[in-house]
């Protein structure tokens, strides 16, 4: 049963780009009454801007832009970003960037506009925190190991992707860290990480994830450490993953979604159809999300989505996955603090520019 959404919770919003990524970060209302923004990804300008104003016209206070991060600089996630680093009412207090330098134009443009724009560009690596309010923001990836071998286009392009692990609590993060020098019973470690998690995986591929997981292993019962590490803690965890690289064959393998557990996944995509010829056989596959991403996703007990509804339109034993579900739609995800979030398909084709919701 949808519920309405309250100055408290933290939104996602996926939009509906075809094959892109294109992530609004809704955080709540601050003391001052007002809603700031982040920008993951952004593959349409225009679309993202337009939603923007819609959002304004909604929501408690501004649209401030806190970050625009590029996970890496593909096409297809940072098209439509320059032209916020120039809006004056969007310019971002921060650039967060891969590291990983790229020849396209696109990527040239954006490091001039940042040096025209004298805007704080901010180099994300494995292990780095930010803080806002009740949402801790960290970096899953990229590892430093990844990261120190860019220069030599030694890793590809889709590993040196960032991974956001995002993260709402009921009250503000840094009063909560500091029990740990207090030597009080601490909130991280006495619960199960994942009701309120969300994690943005960018392209990350089998590469990257395989970093992640040594850096972020998961924490077992301990009785001798107290009060430090008291129950299994997976950071991993999650309630919400956004599939990396669109659900690709080579998104994410099995054993990284037995780790997350995610109740709900989220594939940006728009299929297409590859054909391969071995021998005198035609191969025909289906690319995104590919039979192998769904396979692990299913096997994990995750729920699908996607905005291109290609998955949930699907007819297996005589019936749709989703029927409500199985058309091309935005889709928001809204995180109240500490708790399971909730989400919503919106009803809008890749030239639409859809209401928001103002409840879910």
């Amino acid at each position: 049963m949808s519920k309405p959404i309250k100055d408290k919770d933290l939104l996602f919003h996926v939009l509906n780009v075809g094959l892109g990524d294109n992530i609004l970060v809704e955080f709540p209302v601050d003391e001052t009454g007002q809603r700031s923004y982040g920008i993951v990804d952004c593959y349409k300008f225009e679309k993202t801007k337009s939603y923007l104003e819609k959002l304004r016209s909604i929501r408690s206070g501004y649209a401030k832009l806190k970050f625009i991060c590029a996970t890496h600089p593909h096409l297809d996630h940072i098209a439509g970003l320059r032209p916020f680093l120039t809006d004056k009412q969007y310019r971002p207090e921060e650039f967060w960037d891969s590291g990983f330098r790229h020849t396209s134009d696109t990527y040239l443009g954006i490091l001039e506009s940042l040096l025209s724009e004298k805007i704080k560009m901010v180099r994300i690596s494995s292990g780095m925190e930010m803080y806002y309010g009740n949402v801790q923001v960290t970096a899953l990836a990229p590892s430093v190991a990844l990261r120190n071998r860019y220069a030599t286009y030694g890793v590809d392009i889709n590993n040196a992707s960032i991974v956001l692990r995002f993260e709402h609590h009921d009250e503000p993060v840094l009063l909560m860290k500091s029990r740990e020098f207090a030597n009080e019973p601490i909130v991280e470690v006495e619960r199960e990480v994942g009701p309120s998690v969300v994690i943005l995986a960018g392209d990350a591929e089998f590469d990257s994830w395989s970093h992640i997981v040594q850096e972020y292993p998961r924490l077992e019962v301990t009785e001798k450490y107290q009060p430090l590490v008291r129950k299994l803690v997976n950071y991993l965890k999650c309630s919400i993953v956004k599939v990396a690289h669109h659900g690709s064959m080579h998104s994410a393998p099995l054993d990284i979604y037995e780790k997350m557990r995610p109740t709900k996944a989220i594939v940006s995509s728009k299929q297409e159809i590859s054909s391969l010829k071995i021998g005198s056989r035609e191969l025909m596959r289906e690319l995104y999300p590919h039979q192998s991403a769904v396979i692990a996703l299913e096997e994990s007990k995750a729920e699908l989505a996607t905005t291109d509804g290609s998955y949930e339109s699907k007819v297996e034993n005589g019936k749709m996955k989703n029927p409500d579900w199985a058309h091309q739609g935005s889709i928001v995800i809204v995180v109240p603090p500490g708790e399971k979030p909730r989400w919503v398909k919106l009803d809008d084709k890749i030239t639409d520019v859809p209401e928001p919701p103002t409840e879910a």
